[in-house]
């Protein structure tokens, strides 16, 4: 099971070994789409809550609303560096992007889809040194949650019939590498799947 304790284990039992790879694809153009960013800023402002952010482990459940929404697995390793205004600068990418409770699924919520990752949030993070990236969703969310410090970022969204399109242009935006639909064509891609080096 990923802990943070498990993966500090791995690191240094790891330490000499080839390091895995997250691939990091973002397209140059959506990031630097302005009108497209200040449009969706606006409409997430309008029409959900402020983002919320939990460390992510099985027993924040209940501290999910049960509503519809929009939500994200955050990596954020814990390296910070202290900038001249005193604010710290840190590292954080979005692993993967869902929404509860769209259209046509009344009974889905952000509490009910975290249950859904509870079991990928088990998985071995060992398996990023020894193992070959998984090419199924599923497996992809067991091998890339076992990831730490790991954040559950979620925003509740009452009008069903705008959260598909919101995730459609976060997916777009920021191209998480679990998700495999909906990211921005980029040139040159040869996959999405990493291949990171394992140990001989």
């Amino acid at each position: 099971m990923a802990t943070p304790d498990t993966v500090a284990r791995a690191v240094i039992r790891h330490r000499l070994d080839a390091s895995p790879a997250l691939e990091i694809q973002l397209g140059i153009t959506p990031m630097l789409d302005l009108p497209a960013h200040q449009l969706l800023q606006g409409d997430l402002k309008r029409l959900a809550s402020p983002w919320e952010k939990l460390t992510a482990v099985e027993s924040i459940v209940d501290s999910i609303p049960d509503e519809p929404g929009l939500y994200m697995f955050v990596w954020r390793p814990t390296i910070k560096l202290s900038m001249a205004d005193g604010s710290e600068g840190g590292f954080h990418h979005v692993l993967y992007i869902g929404h509860a409770g769209g259209a046509g699924q009344l009974g889905n919520t952000l509490r009910n889809r975290f249950r859904d990752y509870r079991k990928h949030l088990r998985g071995n993070p060992e398996d990023l040194w020894t193992r070959e990236p998984p090419t199924s969703r599923a497996g992809r969310l067991t091998y890339y949650l076992a990831l730490h410090p790991l954040e559950f970022w979620f925003a509740t969204v009452d009008d069903r019939s705008k959260i598909k399109n919101l995730e459609d242009r976060l997916i777009h935006l920021y191209n998480p590498p679990i998700n495999t639909q909906g990211g921005p064509k980029l040139r040159g891609r040869l996959s999405r799947i990493p291949r990171p080096a394992l140990r001989s």
